[in-house]
């Protein structure tokens, strides 16, 4: 599989994307569920933004998201010491290597901007970690992208009670965690919590899991700039997530800072929002 993965990336990703662009001048993607959610979701989130602006912006999302699942291909197809090479730049990686010599644990908060599985297998390239994992529906593919992510004898668990369970032990055996913590988590396993000026039910998994044991934490993301180049952002938590009353807000406004360093780079197309409070759904129309 990994071989057929290599066939379908071996075009280079600028070409990808330049072709994807054409096909978006046709305007069909405006008849895609994906585009129709994520403008649901940029206008929740930039209120201030026009209808014209809100538009571009979904367009170009559409658009990265498309090119982050090639470059997630990429990543399932080439060796894990090799998950650098499209890397432009680290940014604030000191900070990752200073709580690494600490040896005190580390929880590494990640969102799902551009492709998780090439930020992961950066990560693993670089120490060993326990991850959750969300199963994925077609089997084949699912126990292809596990056996990826346990490479270098990395841990990954599934996302219910067991694995919850499991990340906690390790954690406070002082290894380190990966938790993307961005997603709509199963009920019974998250509240209600403010992200860009509405209530989105909100996983308390690594705020809990971070204040429960004092350890540290860091934010981090893939991100691209103008030329195209990834960036992978680390970003320090902030002091309220080890606060009773406040770690669980300081989750989202970490969400929302990494968001807003290149909106276009988020995978915007989620439904978010989906389970209100009130009952109320946004993509009722979708």
């Amino acid at each position: 599989m990994k071989a057929l993965f290599y066939i379908f990336t071996v075009i280079p990703i600028s070409l990808i994307r330049r072709l994807i662009t054409i096909i978006f001048y046709t305007g069909i993607y405006k008849l895609l569920k994906s585009y129709k959610v994520t403008l649901i979701n940029l206008n929740i989130a930039y209120k201030d933004k026009s209808p014209n602006e809100l538009q571009v912006l979904a367009k170009q999302s559409l658009i990265e998201t498309i090119v982050s699942g090639y470059e997630t291909m990429c990543s399932w197809s080439r060796p894990i010491h090799k998950s650098g090479k499209n890397i432009f730049r680290v940014d604030n990686n000191f900070l990752i290597n200073n709580y690494l010599r600490e040896n005190n644990g580390l929880a590494l908060i990640a969102i799902h901007n551009r492709s998780v599985d090439m930020l992961l297998k950066w990560i693993n390239a670089n120490t060993k970690t326990t991850t959750l994992y969300k199963k994925i529906k077609i089997e084949i593919l699912d126990r292809f992208v596990r056996k990826q992510r346990e490479e270098n004898n990395n841990e990954v668990y599934e996302t219910d009670i067991n694995g919850v369970r499991k990340i906690f032990k390790a954690f406070k055996q002082n290894k380190v965690i990966c938790i993307a913590a961005d997603q709509v988590p199963q009920r019974g396993m998250g509240e209600y919590i403010d992200l860009f000026g509405m209530e989105a039910y909100t996983t308390t998994l690594a705020p809990s899991l971070v204040y429960k044991t004092q350890k540290p934490a860091v934010f981090l993301c893939m991100n691209s700039n103008k030329e195209n180049h990834l960036i992978i952002t680390i970003k320090p938590c902030k002091n309220s997530i080890y606060n009773e009353s406040e770690h669980k807000l300081s989750l989202n406004k970490s969400i929302e800072e990494l968001i807003n360093i290149n909106p276009i780079d988020y995978s915007w197309e989620y439904k978010r929002y989906r389970r209100q409070i009130s009952g109320t759904d946004p993509y009722k129309d979708v």
